[in-house]
């Protein structure tokens, strides 16, 4: 089946462009992947958030049918990757991110707020919980009950091969750039440590992070190759299209690293998960990537017509 044009024109139509300032920081990225071996697995993720986290509440509002609270917290991901989170985290009015790297952070800040969160719930003597969320919002932390939560990440790009259809829709002409952006500090995409045909493009044991982190350190020598006096018979034309698909290829790596579901620990009961996906999604592709079914075998998968989009915008009221 296609992808919704909806979606595709919808991403074209926002003021918001994502990863206008490309990769992020390298040694960002290093403290990330380190930080997402330690969330990815339940028995460490469970205890970096105390069960006494502070929250804040700073006003109470009470209506005829509920209560409204308004409070504010520190993020615990603040505390454990210290200086990562952008300050847009504090002066945001609506999203935007800016490298790369701020959606892993977003993805990581997400897990462990959620689980501060339900500590505050379950001493204000609310549960058993559950959590749901509909499109970003639906790839935050699920919990069972208590500390056994189930872990939810940002759909990964596995073996997702239609490269144009992920630059029209990500706007990812940027993504060849780290901060600060200078051309000596672009990476290479080193097809021996990320490889474009390999099974799941997961970057999980040791000497695949490895490989990936000295791709980073070894960036500024490595991209001499991409110079116009080594790419004298290239076209500029020819650069930039393969500059790109290796940028695209290398987020596809980085990506898998940090997001795919693979990675993380198996939430302890999967017929607890009710997966809505529209048919036509041109974000959360169903071809050419794992099941969840098989990665979370129980799980319930449920089909709507339509893209992301209309899904959102229509048809609120079949998995609300």
């Amino acid at each position: 089946m296609g992808v919704s044009k909806l979606d595709i024109l919808y991403r074209r139509l926002l003021l918001t462009k994502l990863f206008i300032r490309g990769w992020g920081r390298p040694e960002d990225l290093k403290r990330l992947f380190e930080f997402r071996k330690m969330i990815g697995n339940r028995e460490r993720c469970q205890n970096l958030v105390s069960s006494d986290y502070p929250v804040h509440i700073d006003k109470i509002e009470e209506q005829s049918d509920c209560k409204i609270l308004d409070g504010h917290f520190v993020s615990p991901m603040a505390h454990y990757v210290p200086g990562i989170m952008p300050i847009e985290s504090v002066i945001a009015r609506r999203s935007s991110l800016k490298n790369v790297s701020d959606l892993f952070v977003m993805g990581g800040a997400l897990v462990l707020e959620s689980a501060a969160l339900l500590h505050w719930l379950e001493r204000e003597g609310y549960g058993p919980l559950g959590m749901t969320g509909i499109s970003m919002g639906g790839h935050a932390d699920s919990f069972k009950m208590g500390q056994e939560f189930v872990r939810r990440f940002p759909s990964s790009t596995d073996k997702l091969t239609n490269l144009n259809l992920v630059s029209r829709t990500l706007n990812l002409d940027t993504t060849d750039q780290v901060v600060p952006p200078k051309p000596a500090d672009c990476h290479n995409s080193n097809k021996t440590s990320i490889s474009a045909t390999s099974e799941g493009l997961l970057l999980q044991d040791t000497s695949k992070m490895d490989c990936f982190n000295q791709t980073l350190s070894n960036s500024k020598s490595s991209y001499t190759s991409c110079n116009p006096q080594s790419n004298h018979l290239l076209s500029r034309e020819q650069r930039r299209n393969t500059l790109q698909k290796e940028s695209l290829i290398f987020m596809k790596g980085v990506m898998d690293e940090c997001t795919h579901v693979a990675n993380f620990s198996v939430p302890v009961d999967p017929s607890l998960i009710i997966v809505v996906q529209a048919k036509e999604d041109a974000y959360i592709p169903r071809t050419g990537v794992r099941s969840l079914q098989e990665i979370w075998p129980g799980c319930e998968i449920r089909y709507l017509e339509g893209g992301h989009i209309s899904a959102y915008l229509f048809k609120q009221g079949l998995f609300r």
